[in-house]
């Protein structure tokens, strides 16, 4: 029978099965209006209602529905972003959500003037409730009938795509909640837990260990290469083989199994190897968008692209509330074709730090990003993810060759490299932080750097909270990220682990104000 009682599109804690009896904001109900399926159309229309991240206009209001999840904290977590001073400029109150993911405070449901509040559990939730969508979708996608070959093919992509997204979403858990993946001690270390059926269970949820974690996002991923290689899509918006390929090579990246990243990297490439030239970007054009022949996939928005504007109003008032780290902006030469199309000035100001990479300057608020930030596939993840895993595994030559090509499109004059061994692999993370920036890679990967088997590497990072009074800027608190810092792993959030004890959740430090840094 293909009745989908409500019960089961519970958000995630009743629909994962992790509580019965959990708190109303855990029971929202997300399809309200669907009361049974009875054809392979209606679980496509579910998958995209419910499973995909809404693509949306501009919008910082984290309480609007259709924006999706606000999934900005991997920006600001990182060494990407500096918040400025004008903070009376946070009318939505855009920053004060994420105090505690901007300065990686022990519990991440605490508020700037250190008050629990909650919220954080909304990122959980939000996974394991598209996670479950995905579990509905596979559950009934074998009962609908195929009458034509093309609704057998129909079925198929169906399928794939809800395979892809669920080993999305257990990649960005494990990659939020969990430690970093290490070989040596991947099959101790606790992961997430696993959930495959669509329906309620009344039991006492475990963690599995990582490993197992990441066998399941391959094996996701693995069955959606298959079900949709040789399908077509409406649109970028739709994942394909492609998109789970390329899916792979990172996740393999991260477990540090140099072949199949580069496996997966090089097939990417055959299928889909052209760059944008950035010499065809002028000023305030998108250098990344739907329409770009690097695209593979997106969903989700950009609202972070709107946060370093400052034409906000009268000039008085044209404060940007964020700019590029000065840091960050350091790493962009004179010779950089992004520098200028990725970064440069904002366009009032002209302040230097500006993001420009999507919608420039959002002159007059008029263009539409059509891309998002985090969930975007991009065909220069393939290369930088060739080059770095021949460059692991020693292989200098295949490496050079790899970015002289990536990089005849990202920079003026001469594009050899001639760097070897740790130079080399430096170099390419430093590749990784310009070319990515703001695209939720920089914060996934300055975790993976802390483990890694080759070359070990981490950073302290140090961010600026700034405070008002009578809505003008009082002053700064300042928090450090120290290297190899525990807090690169975020806890479970408190009301989660309040209501499944079983979880456990990583030991975070307690974040105390440090003194002010000195000025270089």
């Amino acid at each position: 029978m293909n009745i989908i009682k409500k019960s089961i599109l519970w958000s995630v804690m009743a629909a994962a099965g992790l509580s019965m009896t959990s708190c109303d904001s855990f029971l929202k109900e997300f399809s309200q209006d669907l009361a049974k399926v009875t054809s392979w159309e209606d679980l496509d229309e579910v998958l995209l209602g419910d499973a995909y991240v809404a693509s949306c206009r501009l919008t910082l209001d984290d309480d609007d529905d259709e924006a999706g999840q606000n999934w900005d904290i991997l920006h600001v977590m990182t060494d990407e972003l500096k918040l400025m001073p004008a903070y009376s400029t946070d009318v939505l109150d855009y920053e004060a959500n994420m105090f505690a993911f901007i300065t990686w405070q022990q519990d991440t449901g605490i508020d700037k003037l250190f008050k629990y509040v909650g919220k954080d559990e909304s990122y959980f939730n939000d996974l394991y409730r598209r996670i479950n969508v995905c579990n509905m979708v596979l559950a009934l996608i074998d009962e609908q009938p195929a009458p034509h070959r093309e609704d057998e093919l129909a079925k198929e992509r169906v399928k794939g795509e809800a395979y892809y997204l669920r080993g999305v979403y257990y990649f960005m858990l494990a990659n939020l909640y969990c430690p970093p993946y290490n070989p040596a001690t991947a099959s101790k270390e606790m992961g997430m837990p696993l959930k495959f059926t669509e329906y309620i269970e009344d039991t006492e949820y475990t963690r599995a260990s990582l490993e197992d974690t990441y066998k399941t996002i391959i094996d996701d991923l693995k069955n959606a290469v298959e079900l949709l290689k040789g399908k077509s899509r409406k649109s970028i918006y739709h994942a394909n083989s492609i998109a789970a390929e390329l899916l792979l090579s990172r996740i393999y990246l991260y477990m540090q199994d140099w072949t199949n990243a580069a496996l997966y990297a090089q097939s990417v490439i055959d299928q889909q190897p052209d760059l944008l030239d950035l010499r065809s970007i002028q000023s305030g054009q998108n250098s990344v968008s739907a329409s770009s022949p690097e695209t593979i996939f997106s969903m989700g928005d950009y609202a972070v692209s709107a946060l370093t504007a400052d034409n906000r109003g009268s000039l008085e008032s044209s404060f940007p509330q964020w700019l590029i780290s000065d840091e960050m902006m350091a790493m962009y030469a004179s010779n950089d074709l992004r520098n200028g199309r990725y970064v440069g000035q904002t366009q009032i100001r002209r302040e230097r730090g500006a993001f420009l990479k999507v919608d420039g300057q959002r002159r007059a608020w008029g263009p539409m990003y059509d891309v998002g930030s985090v969930f975007l596939m991009r065909t220069p993840e393939a290369y930088l993810t060739l080059a770095e895993a021949s460059a692991y595994s020693g292989d200098n030559g295949k490496a050079q060759e790899i970015l002289a090509q990536f990089l005849k499109y990202r920079m003026s004059g001469s594009t050899s490299v001639n760097k070897t061994g740790n130079d080399l692999i430096e170099f390419i993370r430093d590749e990784r932080a310009r070319e990515f920036l703001l695209e939720g890679h920089r914060w996934f990967d300055l975790r993976r750097y802390t483990v890694n088997q080759v070359y070990p590497w981490s950073k302290e990072i140090v961010h600026a909270y700034p405070y008002d009074a009578d809505y003008n800027f009082s002053y700064y608190d300042y928090y450090r990220l120290e290297k190899n810092d525990p807090a690169y792993t975020l806890p479970l959030p408190r009301s989660v682990r309040n209501f499944q004890i079983s979880l456990g959740s990583v030991e975070r430090p307690v974040r105390v104000k440090i003194e002010a840094p000195e000025e270089d």
